[in-house]
């Protein structure tokens, strides 16, 4: 008796976790009236074809992302209340940007959503092997390129990661990437209301 009073809780316990798990997937796809994630939502982001997407709109910080094998392309909003950097010149000094705690490095000028604008790189520990093994030798860095946009208050960040040691002969992560900063456009700007 005691037995099946168990299973049942057990059940009902885990169909709960699982029916509340799924609600609040589909939340983290519905950006809040107003918030960043909204903002986000109206950018022109054109996804790489074939390519895995996330969305996490839910976040002060919400973003988007791409993924094919071991390349991620992704375009955060950051800035405004709530977000874990407020300026642009916080985010490049952060530890998102760095490397190894060192500056990103200035690569060249793009052009993105027809302005200029810096291309930086900056590299990120990747785990490859046994994690429960010690490795004396520097960890193996992950590269990612990224771009930083202001708008207003917030700023957008665009970034392409290849985390694999390994080069991509046909550089089909590169290839995207360039055609993602070519097709981005950010959030429209509001039209003025014409003066009576």
């Amino acid at each position: 008796m005691v037995t099946k009073v168990l299973r049942s809780f057990l059940a009902a316990a885990l169909l709960a976790l699982l029916c509340g798990g799924a609600s609040a997937a589909d939340k983290a796809k519905v950006p809040a009236k107003g918030g960043p994630g909204q903002a986000l939502s109206r950018a022109g982001v054109v996804p790489p074809k074939g390519w895995e997407k996330e969305e996490v709109f839910t976040r002060a910080d919400p973003y988007v992302s791409f993924t094919l094998g071991e390349d991620i392309i992704k375009v955060r909003l950051l800035g405004g209340p709530g977000s874990r950097y407020a300026k642009p010149e916080d985010f490049l000094k952060g530890f998102e940007a760095a490397t190894m705690g060192r500056p990103p490095e200035r690569v060249r000028e793009v052009k993105v959503a027809g302005e200029k604008a810096w291309l930086h790189r900056h590299g990120y520990p990747i785990m490859l092997g046994d994690p429960h093994l010690f490795d004396p030798k520097p960890p193996r860095l992950a590269m990612e390129e990224f771009v930083v946009l202001p708008r207003g208050r917030r700023f957008f960040v665009l970034s392409w990661a290849h985390e694999s040691p390994i080069p991509d002969p046909d550089a089909v992560g590169e290839k995207a990437w360039e055609g993602f900063l070519a097709s981005f456009t950010p959030e429209p700007a509001k039209a003025s209301k014409p003066r009576r």
